[in-house]
């Protein structure tokens, strides 16, 4: 049941949840969870410190302060009008000035069981406070808040859809949805997954991106590499670090059989085939034990070192690398295909975006907050957010793209950090849509930028709608929910007994016992509930099938 968490990819159509979303940390590559449902109609009533408050001229830039709790605990943000030109930016053109605060999400359920929260509060989707807060009425419903404060703030359609609560209201706004009704020609989503060698190497050895299309090919330019014993920054090169799901998904693995029922890919020939390849690359040497005990960090910063010949993970970003050495370039090659010749796939990011930002039901300024969320929301805010301020940090050039200035670009280099503080670049990402960001991206100067769009707008190509798979998912604290965390456990342990084992006989035998073992976990009736969810879904997207071979 590995289902991948990015952001990113969308279609039009409705999808209602009702009650909790609920679903894995973005760590362990889960999918985030959406509970369809039938739309109830909207309440007529709003909330009533929204129908008490005097309604703000589109022009008020009184000042006030307002705070905002984040549960990310990583994210800390001090607001600095002052010194930062994105902060400056937001208070001069709205007024307003904001007090962040952060911490888990069991820090939001102690506020919100205090029944005291701040201003704004912005919940991961996915975590299970955010359906708390819906139904505790802490919040406001945001449909109710636009008619009435803010009737030109246009939120996405689909948006709305998906995330309406069964209550009929939807209450957050989502960062880094893609709302398909919104694209522009060239726009296309992306995925995080795909398969990626270091350039440098490959033509030292002769190895060539189409070696990899086959595992025969791919066995044999790995094996050029660890006969070749590559040394690299006091480092012997390790051929691969490879995950088997994106394997599997290479080779076809489906997610939904003919008749239209939910599919555990885990479950599939075409898993069972991944892994023994993925066996076949541990005995022979070319992928090394630790690939199965490593965990994202240690495994970025082997690709920092130089350490690594071919990943399957584009998150193991390989920039730092490259500024280091710019020949050490890694680039798309492959994918790889399977015995039965099925056409390769790899996950999109999510379609329903990250994190859902909501309005305080109590707060003293449900106008101005509204209109701020307005204005963070626009595409070129978007921008500004990304890059810092327009003017000062960017401008568009004569082909409508970004053009960074002289003056962020060596600040930048001198120190990241510096001009992070100075341009605000990156440090409110809470309400962005990554689509502008996207289609006005700088003109491509650098190997390594050219290289990685490429890689791209090649993977784009092999992705598929994942927005009906992203609603399956059981909610914490449920029945199912504590199912699938014991599934989910038993996987990791299941997978690396695969990778490792010592004869394909062994591979077969633990794929083949392993749905034993699940049964005693309660497996079946997590595929029932993922079963229904996926069947809800596809009826709220009116789709009669969602695998791109069934829609044939």
């Amino acid at each position: 049941m590995q289902r991948s968490k990015t952001w990113i990819g969308a279609t039009t159509a409705v999808v209602l949840l009702g009650g909790l979303l609920a679903g894995c940390s973005s760590g362990n590559k889960n999918g985030n969870n959406a509970q369809a449902s039938q739309s109830a109609a909207p309440t007529a009533s709003a909330s009533a410190s929204a129908s008490a408050a005097p309604t703000a001229t589109p022009d008020d830039k009184t000042p006030i302060k307002i705070t905002w709790f984040v549960d990310q605990d990583y994210y800390k943000k001090n607001w600095d009008p002052v010194n930062n030109l994105l902060d400056k930016m937001i208070t001069d053109d709205t007024g307003i000035s904001i007090d962040f605060s952060s911490g888990t999400p069991e820090k939001l359920s102690a506020l919100i069981a205090s029944g005291d929260i701040p201003d704004v509060v912005t919940v991961d989707k996915s975590n299970p406070q955010r359906g708390v807060l819906e139904k505790s009425g802490l919040v406001s419903p945001l449909d109710e808040l636009i008619q009435k404060y803010d009737p030109d703030f246009d939120v996405p359609k689909s948006m709305q859809d998906w995330f309406r609560n069964a209550d009929g209201h939807f209450y957050g706004y989502a960062s880094f949805f893609w709302a398909k009704e919104k694209f522009k020609e060239g726009d296309s989503i992306r995925s995080n997954q795909g398969l990626y060698a270091r350039k440098d190497i490959m033509d030292q050895l002769g190895i060539k991106p189409e070696d990899f299309n086959t595992k025969e090919g791919m066995v044999a330019a790995l094996r050029k590499v660890k006969d070749a014993k590559v040394q690299y920054n006091g480092f012997t090169v390790t051929p691969a670090y490879f995950e088997s799901w994106v394997i599997g998904s290479f080779f076809g693995a489906p997610r939904e059989d003919t008749s239209g029922n939910l599919v555990d890919r885990e479950r599939t020939p075409e898993m069972l085939e991944a892994y023994k390849f993925l066996n076949q690359l541990y005995k022979e040497g070319l992928m090394p034990e630790d690939s199965q005990t490593l965990d994202q960090d240690q495994l970025k910063e082997k690709v920092a070192n130089g350490a690594v010949f071919a990943i399957t993970n584009k998150n193991l970003d390989w920039s730092a690398l490259y500024q280091k050495d710019p020949k050490a370039l890694f680039v798309h090659v492959g994918p790889v295909v399977g015995d039965a010749g099925n056409k390769p796939y790899v996950d999109p990011v999510n379609a329903s975006g990250w994190t859902l930002t909501m309005v305080n039901s109590k707060t003293k300024y449900p106008d101005r907050i509204i209109k701020l969320l307005d204005y963070l929301s626009t595409d070129e805010m978007s921008l500004n957010v990304n890059y810092g301020p327009k003017g000062a940090a960017w401008d568009f050039d004569e082909n409508g793209k970004v053009k960074l200035s002289d003056e962020f670009n060596a600040l930048n280099a001198e120190d990241p950090n510096k001009a992070k503080n100075k341009y605000g670049n990156g440090t409110l990402q809470w309400l962005i849509n990554w689509a502008p960001i996207q289609r006005t991206a700088p003109a491509l100067v650098t190997d390594d930028a050219i290289a990685k769009q490429d890689s791209s707008d090649f993977f784009a190509k092999l992705t598929y709608d994942m927005l009906p798979y992203e609603s399956v998912t059981p909610l914490g604290g449920t029945d199912e929910g504590g199912i699938n965390a014991k599934v989910e456990e038993n996987r990791k342990k299941w997978r690396a007994k695969m990778i490792l084992a010592k004869s394909e006989a062994d591979v077969e035998k633990y794929f083949n016992d392993e749905p034993d073992t699940e049964a005693k976990l309660g497996y079946q009736k997590l595929y029932d509930y993922e079963n229904k969810q996926f069947q809800d879904a596809k009826k709220a997207l009116g789709l009669q099938f969602a695998w791109p071979t069934n829609q044939k």
